[in-house]
């Protein structure tokens, strides 16, 4: 008896293998061979190491290759995310786009979703969270949609926190670079060589790749745009919600100094110490030092503007149109409140009367100022390259209960992008909302493809032009049209553009 239901067992096994691998077959990279699963009918291999565990003596080091494996292994789950505090409330966004543990300093990994073929476009996508949380293995980040039009989907996590960014004078001197910090940014450019070696196998170009980011991710990009390191690892760039005038990288000796001083929260004094911390205590909390991306001098130069201005990618940004001062719920703005705050914002009363409603008001100012903040931004880029800038605002509110105080929020385009609308629960959408996502998905699948977002029977989205401040306006029936009038556009030109 007990011998039948063994090889009862054992046949289901192979069963269960045979059909696994003939729904995603078996597919080997230079680390060795990985089993897949299918996926809302593309194959996805999750969980794949782009580099080696860094714990150790590679805690606040740029990452080593991965190693290598014997036999086949499991890539039918994601795996865990870098280390971070559980999700907390935070605005309509917090629940659906932050990660679920596990959480673990072994996090490096990458997942992909492909239909096969070969030659195909890569998207490789970097997560936001403020840097302190998230990860690739989202629900509302799965790529089997994307796969399913003909490229190769990536997603990844990369380092949070301290074990992504900090920088003290002791570890600066024990690097052999002689720089310290940055190692999240490192974590990409590793996701990137990875993609290079490996995509291939799964059908992708590696001479295809676009990375998009949001938020944080859209961040490491624009630092990324300044790497010597990452030329040539990628052709376009999608950066959603991430690029503003002025926003320029601390240098390193400000970065050493936050770092000091998280490194004093934790009673650690030196490198040994910081190496022997256990790992929660790299969890960031409330209190500690911001830590960020900065102008180390060994992958961010110190003459960062100047480096970013000779890449010549093609590039689709944007924002929502829920971002900008006044977002969310205001139950103490008053005319007077309003007047004090729009003033401190840098925006004319005049230009933005509050009237009856100085919520909608402050909102409408605030919003106008994130564009125009986006435009110098491209203004001073499209001044050094020929390469195409293609500007966004996406206008389409999101249905729930937080759309009247947030509406077009911060992350909500996404999605729509990667066609996960079914993955957000209690949210009441409708065939607008279906119209939205096939729309806004097939521009970002031709700019993915092409470098260029426009595509037969879809309205024209010119590139950014210098000169008219023009945007393209995102939502059921997109269309370009001035970013502000022309007064408005000029106060804030005014107020950000600089000598």
């Amino acid at each position: 008896m007990r011998g039948r239901k063994f090889a009862a067992l054992v046949a289901l096994l192979l069963g269960a293998t045979a059909a696994m691998a003939q729904d995603a077959p078996l597919v080997t990279v230079k680390s060795g061979t990985l089993a897949g699963i299918a996926d809302h009918g593309a194959r996805a291999y999750l969980g794949i190491p782009f580099a080696a565990p860094p714990v150790g003596p590679l805690r606040f080091a740029p990452p080593a290759p991965p190693l290598a494996w014997s036999g086949v292994r499991d890539a039918g789950k994601y795996g865990p995310a870098c280390q971070q505090q559980a999700t907390k409330p935070n605005g309509p966004w917090s629940a659906e786009f932050f990660a679920d543990p596990p959480f673990s300093e072994d996090c490096l990994s990458l997942n992909v979703w492909t239909t096969g073929g070969s030659g195909k476009a890569v998207l490789l996508f970097v997560p936001g969270g403020g840097f302190t949380q998230g990860g690739g293995g989202e629900s509302i980040y799965n790529g089997a949609t994307l796969a399913g039009q003909d490229v190769v989907a990536v997603t990844m996590n990369y380092r949070l926190g301290a074990a992504g960014f900090l920088a003290t004078p002791e570890l600066t001197a024990a690097s052999p670079a002689h720089a310290s910090g940055n190692y999240a940014l490192w974590d990409v450019i590793a996701a990137l060589q990875w993609i290079k070696v490996n995509i291939a196998a799964f059908g992708g170009d590696p001479a295809k790749v676009t990375i998009m980011g949001q938020s944080a991710g859209a961040q490491a990009i624009v630092a990324l745009l300044q790497a010597p390191q990452a030329r040539g690892l990628f052709r376009a760039a999608i950066i959603d919600s991430g690029v503003r005038a002025g926003a320029g990288l601390p240098p390193a000796s400000r970065a050493e100094v936050a770092g000091s001083a998280w490194a004093k929260t934790r009673g650690a004094d030196g490198v040994a110490a910081l190496r022997a911390l256990p790992a929660q205590a790299l969890v960031p909390v409330n209190d500690d030092p911001r830590l960020g991306p900065a102008m180390d001098g060994a992958l961010i130069p110190t003459d960062a503007d100047a480096a970013m201005a000779t890449v010549d990618v093609p590039i689709m940004t944007g924002w929502n149109g829920g971002e900008g001062a006044g977002s969310g719920p205001q139950p103490d703005l008053t005319t007077t409140t309003y007047t004090q705050r729009i003033t401190a914002l840098g925006g004319d009363p005049a230009l933005y009367p509050a009237g009856n409603d100085p919520v909608a008001a402050l909102r409408a100012a605030g919003h106008d100022a994130t564009m125009m903040s986006g435009a110098v931004w491209l203004r001073a880029r499209a001044a050094h390259v020929r390469a195409p800038l293609y500007y966004f605002d996406f206008e389409h509110v999101m249905p729930g209960a937080t759309a009247a105080d947030y509406g077009a929020y911060h992350s909500s385009e996404l999605p729509y992008v990667f066609g996960t609308l079914d993955r957000l629960a209690g949210r009441p959408f409708a065939a607008t909302d279906d119209k939205v996502a096939t729309v806004l998905r097939s521009y970002w699948l031709n700019f993915i493809k092409t470098g260029d977002p426009n595509g037969v029977g879809m309205a024209r989205w010119q590139p950014f032009d210098p000169g008219r401040d023009e945007v393209m306006a995102l939502s059921e029936s997109p269309h370009m049209r001035p970013i502000a009038s022309p007064q408005k556009a000029a106060l804030w030109r005014r107020r950000y553009d600089r000598p």
